[in-house]
């Protein structure tokens, strides 16, 4: 907060796809929501946008919109429900206004405490830091991200009924790309091998299938450092890919890489190595491109996403 406050902001703009971005976000908090028994529902669709490349700061954008659907999931009750949707306004031939919003029926909050919820640290009574696990900086830093962007951010709420977050911010349209698929498609994968690290046996299996059926050799370690193990032990280039499971025994999957990457043979430097997460925030995205991974696959696996995210980094090897 100190840095958004300073106007220290980072990021430079990128070419992005909103459906991936969204996707990721909504896996993540079905997860959550689940766990509390709580229905998230999606009132959106791919077909609502007429464009999906954008360009701008996704990072940011991710930041914005894991805040208002993880504060949506912490102060929404046992039963209760959370709709969130999008909507895209063409502003001329070159940018469009990105419409947010998430409603839940959790809590509320008062008319009174409404014009705070963006102050630093602010929550409404003494008792919300301990029920709800909470810093009040959410709303701040989404608030500071939101206007660095040349957007807006609204709240409508009211107690004990619930609250509505609406987000608008402007993006310029991105380069479009053209038949990904078709071009995917095109590279084979057959014959090679992928190290896969995955320590609960349900998700090796479900993983071997995947790769298997596509023509791909798979060797199975059941923690991090079997991992390190094996692929210390194996002939240079043997591997073709790494999955690395994070949350596993021994060492975990961020540790792994880095060990891994820090091996004194060439190929540890250059195969690709992909995260398997149940967490998709973008801190955890974050977190594994640091440790020095290729890419961040959110769990459960979609095998149409594992299937192209090897024959990218293969492509990027290329």
């Amino acid at each position: 907060m100190n840095d958004l406050e300073s106007d220290h902001f980072t990021e430079e703009e990128v070419d992005f796809d909103i459906t991936e971005l969204l996707e990721n976000i909504n896996i993540d908090a079905q997860q959550l929501a689940q766990e509390k028994n709580i229905q998230y529902i999606l009132d959106w669709y791919e077909g609502q946008l007429s464009h999906s490349r954008f360009r701008g700061y996704p990072i940011y954008l991710s930041r914005i919109l894991s805040i208002v659907v993880q504060n949506a999931v912490k102060f929404t009750p046992e039963n209760g429900e959370i709709h969130v949707w999008m909507n895209e306004k063409c502003l001329d031939d070159s940018t469009s206004l990105l419409e947010f919003r998430c409603k839940d029926n959790g809590i509320g909050m008062s008319k009174d405490f409404i014009q705070h919820a963006f102050d630093l640290f602010a929550q409404e009574d003494s008792s919300s830091r301990s029920t709800y696990q909470g810093t009040g900086l959410g709303l701040p830093i989404a608030k500071k991200l939101v206007e660095y962007m040349h957007g807006n951010i609204q709240l409508e709420s009211e107690k004990g009924v619930g609250t509505t977050v609406l987000i608008q911010i402007p993006f310029k349209l991105g380069k479009s790309i053209e038949n990904k698929n078709n071009r995917h498609q095109q590279i084979s994968l057959e014959g090679l091998c992928v190290l896969v690290a995955e320590d609960n046996d349900l998700n090796m299996e479900i993983v071997e299938y995947m790769l298997e059926r596509n023509g791909i050799r798979v060797v199975c370690a059941k923690d991090g450092q079997e991992v390190i193990d094996l692929f210390e032990k194996s002939e240079e280039n043997k591997f073709d890919f790494i999955l690395m499971d994070i949350m596993m025994p021994k060492i975990n999957g961020l540790d792994a890489t880095r060990k891994i990457r820090a091996l004194k043979r060439l190929d540890a430097k250059t195969i690709p190595i992909i995260a398997m997460s149940a967490n998709a925030f973008v801190e955890d995205m974050l977190n594994s491109k640091i440790a020095g991974m290729n890419m961040h696959l959110a769990k459960p696996l979609d095998e149409t996403k594992l299937i192209n995210a090897l024959k990218q980094c293969k492509k990027d090897e290329a």
